[in-house]
C-alpha cells in the first residue's frame, strides 16, 4: 500500500549529491529498505528528477508525491532541478509524463566526465542505466590499449567508458539498430570517431563474426533479463557462456552481469562455472553503485569480474 509519508524520499533528496550535476540514484525504493515505498525509485538526470513507480499509484497520492518533490526542488535546488518526469511501469504498458518544468531539447547527462544522450519521455529505458556506474568505471580503468568486446551493448555506455580509458578498439554488438545509432552519437559526443565498430546482429547467431576478431583483452556481457523474441536470461545466457572460451587470450578480463532478482549470486556463479568449463576464474563482485542500497544482495544487480584461468 502506497503511503503519503514521503519523508524517506525527501531525506534521500537532501543527502543526494545533486550539486555534482551528474547522473545518480536519489532514492532506491526497489532495494526494499522502506517497505511501503519499495515500488518507487527517484533518479537525477540533470536537470530533471525522474520518478518511477513499478505499481499503479492512486491519482491523489501521485499528485501529492509529485507536488511534494517539485516543491522540495524549487525550495532547495532551483538552479539544479528544472523538470520532474513520472514513469509508471506496472503491467505491460509503460507511461511517461512531464509533470513539472521543461526538459532540454537535447538531453545530455554526465558521469565521470563522459556525456550520454538520454530520453526520459519516449520509452521505458532512458538510454543509460544508473546502477551500472561501477561497471563503467571498472571498464574505464581496465581498457588501456585493449581490444574490447561489448555484447548486448545497448547505447554503448561501456564502449564509451572503454574509449575514455584508452582502448585501442571496441566492438559493440546489439540486434537493435536504433540503440546502436544512439551509441554512435554517444561516442561522437565524447570525441571518439575511430576504433569503434557497431554490429547490429543477434549475438546468439553471430559468434563466427566475433571469433574472427578474437582474442579480446576485455569482454563485457550485460544482457537484458528478458527481451521478447530474442533473449531470456535464464534460458539463453548459457549459450553465450559456452562460446566465451573461444574469444580469450591468456590475460582476458570479463565483466559478466545479470540483473535478475530470481538469480542469486551463487546460482549465477554456478552457471558460469558449468558452461565455461574451467576456462575462466572468478575475481570479484563489483560493489553496488552509490545510492543502490539493497536489503538482499542476491536480488540486486550482479556484476562479476572473471579472468582467463591459468
Amino acid at each position: 500500500m502506497m503511503t503519503n509519508d514521503f519523508s524517506a524520499i525527501l531525506n534521500a533528496l537532501a543527502e543526494a549529491p545533486l550539486a555534482a550535476n551528474e547522473l545518480c540514484r536519489v532514492f532506491h525504493g526497489r532495494g526494499h529498505s522502506v517497505a511501503e515505498l519499495s515500488h518507487i525509485n527517484v533518479d537525477f538526470y540533470p536537470p530533471a528528477l525522474f520518478l518511477v513507480s513499478y505499481e499503479e499509484i492512486d491519482e491523489q497520492i501521485l499528485a501529492q508525491l509529485t507536488d511534494t518533490l517539485w516543491q522540495w526542488a524549487q525550495e532547495n535546488a532551483p538552479k539544479l532541478v528544472s523538470a520532474l518526469v513520472y514513469q509508471q511501469r506496472s503491467g505491460i504498458n509503460t507511461r511517461n509524463a512531464l509533470m513539472f518544468g521543461e526538459l532540454p531539447q537535447e538531453h545530455l547527462v554526465s558521469e565521470n566526465g563522459i556525456k550520454f544522450k538520454v530520453d526520459l519521455l519516449s520509452r521505458q529505458n532512458t538510454g543509460i542505466f544508473p546502477d551500472m556506474r561501477r561497471g563503467r568505471e571498472f571498464v574505464q580503468a581496465n581498457s588501456k590499449n585493449a581490444k574490447v568486446l561489448n555484447l548486448f551493448s545497448y547505447t554503448c555506455g561501456f564502449s564509451v567508458a572503454a574509449m575514455q580509458g584508452g582502448a585501442d578498439q571496441v566492438i559493440n554488438m546489439d540486434m537493435n539498430k536504433g540503440v546502436l545509432r544512439t551509441g554512435k552519437q554517444n561516442h561522437q559526443l565524447n570525441g571518439f570517431d575511430q576504433g569503434v565498430s557497431y554490429f547490429p546482429h543477434d549475438i546468439l547467431k553471430s559468434f563466427g563474426k566475433l571469433k574472427k576478431s578474437a582474442p579480446y583483452e576485455l569482454i563485457i556481457v550485460d544482457p537484458p533479463s528478458f527481451q521478447k523474441g530474442s533473449f531470456i536470461l535464464t534460458k539463453d545466457y548459457q549459450k553465450i557462456l559456452r562460446r566465451l572460451p573461444e574469444l580469450l587470450n591468456e590475460n582476458t578480463q570479463l565483466l559478466l552481469c545479470a540483473n535478475s532478482p530470481e538469480l542469486s549470486e551463487q546460482a549465477f556463479k554456478d552457471l558460469i562455472t558449468e558452461h565455461t568449463q574451467g576456462a575462466i576464474s572468478f575475481v570479484e563482485r563489483l560493489a553496488p553503485t552509490d545510492g543502490f542500497v539493497e536489503v538482499d544482495s542476491d536480488r540486486s544487480l550482479k556484476a562479476l569480474v572473471y579472468k582467463t584461468a591459468n
